[in-house]
């Protein structure tokens, strides 16, 4: 006869145990992969976002050029005249004091470029938007020709999940201004 051994409860439950923190584990990769590409999206996003700013601001540069007279060529001047010479602050997000009151967005409203004051109580709902966490701030040459604007393009939202924490995006773009 054959002498029959069989695993104790002991071996059972260790391979349980092992079997439970490979599982928790892969779990774990699997949510820290999906908060990264989460996070990666907004990232896309408020880039979108950000360029088009950018490219909206050519554009009524390019526009003042044409046709200073026009609408988008008086939201030129108008961008231009409400900047300031006070230093731009690249870290943070906030509005810095020097920039309160001529930090802007633009908007495109029934075919013309609008300048909006910005409102820092407006906070995004998952990545910035115009408006709601991405705002411009600009300064002016002085003295120095051909003159130029500096412009800074800042995106600052919360990101996805609960270790998300604050995500922010800067550019700073210099444009030539044909008005001076």
């Amino acid at each position: 006869m054959y002498k029959q051994r069989g695993d104790t409860l002991v071996e059972v439950l260790m391979s349980l145990v092992v079997l439970s923190m490979v599982i928790v584990g892969a779990v774990t990769l699997m949510n820290r992969g999906l908060q990264s590409a989460q996070i990666a999206l907004e990232h896309s996003q408020a880039r979108q976002e950000v360029n088009s700013q950018i490219e909206l601001l050519r554009y009524l540069r390019d526009q003042y050029s044409v046709n200073s007279a026009g609408a988008d060529g008086v939201t030129w001047r108008n961008v231009i005249t409400s900047s300031n010479t006070a230093a731009t602050n690249y870290d943070g997000c906030t509005v810095t004091a020097a920039k309160t009151g001529t930090a802007f967005y633009l908007e495109r409203v029934s075919g013309v470029v609008q300048r909006t004051n910005f409102n820092p109580a407006l906070t995004p709902t998952t990545y910035a938007t115009a408006g709601r966490g991405l705002w411009v701030e600009t300064t002016q040459s002085t003295g120095v020709t051909p003159a130029y604007v500096d412009i800074v393009v800042r995106a600052c939202w919360t990101g996805a999940g609960s270790s998300g924490g604050q995500q922010q995006t800067v550019t700073a773009v210099r444009l030539y201004d044909p008005s001076r």
